[in-house]
């Protein structure tokens, strides 16, 4: 499956596919946060055939509907450590403001977690370099703290128009 990206000047950045059946829909997300889900006319990319619009909010629970976020195992923490150890996989979206950006510039911003592979074309990546690229459809698997997890997640998922 191919997602294309495509940016809109003034408005912010559109992004369509076209479903096994041949059908195309799309999000367009506004830099305000607002997000359109939009279904193209049969055969007619051009002409939005329904549209939805969803708030912030609504477009992240109707994203973890589609697509989990993230996948957490909680593992009992070592002797003498009170703080439980995670175990996540995060995926890179193709809204992903880190599609095509390196794992240091994912995880700067982020203390507490350490990316312990990247899962790519079902082949994985252990103890990946920080200069290692990210791409689409990439899954990290991540260790740490759950709200260390949870801020790398939302950081991978944030589209920024």
């Amino acid at each position: 499956m191919q997602i294309e990206r495509v940016p809109l000047p003034g408005i912010g950045v559109g992004f369509t596919l076209h479903t096994a059946g041949g059908q195309a829909v799309g999000v367009v997300c506004h830099r305000s946060g607002r997000r359109d889900v939009v279904v193209y006319a049969p055969g007619d990319p051009d002409t939005v055939e329904r549209s939805v619009t969803l708030s912030p909010t609504e477009a992240q629970e109707m994203a973890e509907l589609l697509h989990p976020v993230a996948t957490v195992d909680h593992l009992t923490p070592p002797r003498g450590h009170r703080e439980t150890i995670s175990v996540a996989e995060l995926p890179v979206t193709a809204a992903s403001p880190y599609d095509g950006r390196s794992l240091a510039e994912a995880v700067a911003q982020t203390q507490g977690v350490s990316v312990i592979a990247v899962v790519r074309d079902g082949h994985t990546i252990t103890a990946p370099g920080l200069g290692q690229r990210l791409a689409h459809g990439d899954v990290l698997v991540v260790a740490g703290g759950q709200q260390s997890i949870g801020a790398l997640s939302r950081a991978l998922v944030h589209a920024e128009p």
